[in-house]
């Protein structure tokens, strides 16, 4: 398969890969702007902006687009994080042109209308409730907020009625046209035509709404977050309790990434997993049980999570313990590891069968390495992690003083953190 990664005069980059004509097409441009990039008066802008692209364009109304999109067989969508905005579609070979002169239409020709904007400040209101109903995103969040703070990276994505409802059309523009440029734009392409064909229809459809040369800026390699042991808890007449709580654990950029993957995995990635063998099938604690390994570009959260009966939650959180100081003092085995890489090499290879799960490794790639790994490259990486690299890592993350967490529940309160000490 075909890799390359090109970048324009503009600072505009395309990561492009070529597969059979007969699997889908997919396109995604990653802005590379998000609620890390907000003010705290701004918090939630990015993610309106998401939404406003497709409310309509110079060329096409909401209803248009929708209708152009489906016309030519293509699924699309967008979604804000952290650090970048997303516009996506998987679609048909042969309809890549006109695929892509609709996604690159309506992020960059976007009208924000004033009518738009105070219809769809209401249908974000109406998101923001959506996960106030829903136990496991509200207390993330609070957990969120514990280990990064008052910055960016403590509030939510999705920003709060108070701040939205102060946004106006300036504000919004000014924002877009800050952000929206080429430099921090990545346009991701795994299709079946080859690369100076896709190379001419970004240049036509997104290359030439911008002007002037310029360079990408240099991401910067940010240390790891250390919050201060902190805990909380939330009272809402749920029917099980919901705990999130999380220790640091290393950046997007470490060369610790792979083992703390693989420890995630070993501790509470799978039905295999210490956590489920020890807290769901001996002691029937939980139905669900999590760790999953949070590095990102500000530095990264090991995030371990579950849901119980009040009455089982304190236990729970007790057992966890136990199994974390097991970690700490003995490591683990030889069949554990190799358990975690055959299993990490599987998933990562069936997703290089998706080609929409490969223009977002790509674009991931680009951005933060500046190249293209191949799934060669990549298995090397899991080959060459041992148990003592593992054990580095539990003994740099499992650190009682800088845990943060929360519970949501009926009656709870955080004294059922008590024994993560």
């Amino acid at each position: 398969m075909e890799e390359k990664l090109y970048c324009f005069k503009s600072g505009l980059r395309l990561v492009y890969q070529q597969v059979e004509m007969t699997r889908p097409a997919s396109i995604k441009i990653g802005v590379y702007v998000g609620s890390a990039n907000e003010k705290a008066e701004e918090n939630g802008i990015s993610h309106f902006i998401e939404h406003l692209v497709f409310k309509g364009s110079k060329k096409r109304t909401n209803k248009q687009i929708s209708a152009d999109f489906e016309f030519i067989g293509a699924n699309f969508n967008a979604f804000t994080a952290y650090q970048k905005t997303c516009f996506y579609l998987t679609g048909l070979n042969e309809k890549f042109e006109e695929s892509l002169e609709i996604l690159s239409d309506i992020v960059f020709n976007p009208l924000f209308n004033q009518d738009d904007i105070d219809k769809e400040r209401n249908v974000i209101y109406e998101e923001i409730d959506m996960y106030k109903d829903k136990p496991r995103a509200i207390v993330s969040q609070e957990v969120r907020r514990l280990f990064y703070g008052d910055t960016p990276l403590g509030r939510d994505v999705i920003g709060t009625k108070e701040t939205l409802s102060k946004m106006n059309r300036k504000e919004i523009l000014n924002y877009y046209k800050e952000h929206y440029i080429a430099k921090n734009i990545i346009v991701s392409v795994v299709c079946g035509r080859d690369f100076s064909y896709v190379k001419k229809m970004v240049k036509k459809y997104v290359d030439s709404h911008f002007e002037g040369t310029d360079k990408p800026d240099k991401v910067i390699k940010s240390h790891v977050v250390v919050p201060d042991r902190n805990f909380t808890a939330i009272k809402k007449d749920v029917k099980q309790a919901n705990v999130v709580f999380c220790f640091p654990c290393c950046n997007i950029f470490s060369k610790d990434k792979m083992a703390t993957s693989l420890l995630a995995f070993i501790f509470g990635g799978g039905m295999s997993s210490r956590l489920f063998n020890r807290i769901r099938e001996d002691e029937g604690l939980v139905y669900d049980i999590y760790a999953e390994p949070g590095c990102a570009v500000h530095g990264g959260a090991f995030i371990i999570s579950f849901g119980a009966s009040e009455n089982n939650v304190k236990k729970t959180i007790r057992c966890i313990k136990e199994e974390i100081l097991k970690l700490k003092e003995n490591g683990v085995t030889e069949e554990e590891l190799d358990r975690a890489k055959n299993f990490t090499k599987a998933m990562m290879l069936s997703g290089f069968e998706k080609t929409t799960s490969l223009a977002s490794k790509n674009m991931a790639q680009a951005y933060t390495k500046g190249k293209i790994v191949s799934p060669e490259d990549r298995i090397k990486k899991i080959e060459k992690v041992t148990v003592e690299d593992i054990k580095n890592v539990i003994d740099s993350i499992f650190n009682f003083s800088n845990v943060c967490g929360s519970v949501i529940s009926k009656s709870l309160d955080a004294s059922v953190f008590d024994d993560l000490q």
